[in-house]
Parts: structure tokens; C-alpha cells; sequence
């Protein structure tokens, strides 16, 4: 019982930072705000950065839904 308590609660924190990595993700793809009177332009290095921190972000996004999964495996396997 203990046992099912810990997964769905490591269900709950890993489902938080799912979230928190699709939101990052989000925003990092989205394009850039409109050039306005007195803001720095969009640069290629920043988008070249920004591209490498998506990367990131994605693999460690893949990361989280694989132990997502996992979790729920164990939630809805059979008890022994």
C-alpha cells in the first residue's frame, strides 16, 4: 500500500515537471517578439543558443515521459 502511495505521488512530481518542461520548451520554440523602437534585435547566436537549449529541454522532456510510463506500468500492474 506504502508502496502505491510513493509511486503515484513520483507519479504527480514527475507529471509537474512534464509540465514545466513543455511549457519551456514552448516558449524556446516560439518566435521571437516583434522588433520594437529601443529593443536589441534577435540574433543568430541566440537563436543558435536557444535551439541547443530546446534540445536539451526535449531530451529531458523524452526522459520524464519514459518514467511517466513506467510509473503508470507498475500502478496498473497486477500485485504479486
Amino acid at each position: 500500500m506504502k508502496a502505491e502511495e510513493g509511486l503515484k505521488k513520483e507519479l504527480h512530481d514527475v507529471a509537474v515537471k512534464i509540465d514545466k518542461a513543455e511549457r519551456k520548451l514552448k516558449a524556446l520554440r516560439g518566435h521571437p517578439a516583434e522588433v520594437s523602437k529601443g529593443r536589441t534585435r534577435f540574433s543568430f547566436i541566440t537563436g543558435k543558443e536557444q535551439m541547443v537549449e530546446a534540445a536539451g529541454v526535449a531530451k529531458e522532456l523524452d526522459a520524464l515521459k519514459r518514467r511517466e510510463q513506467e510509473i503508470r506500468d507498475k500502478l496498473h500492474s497486477p500485485s504479486q
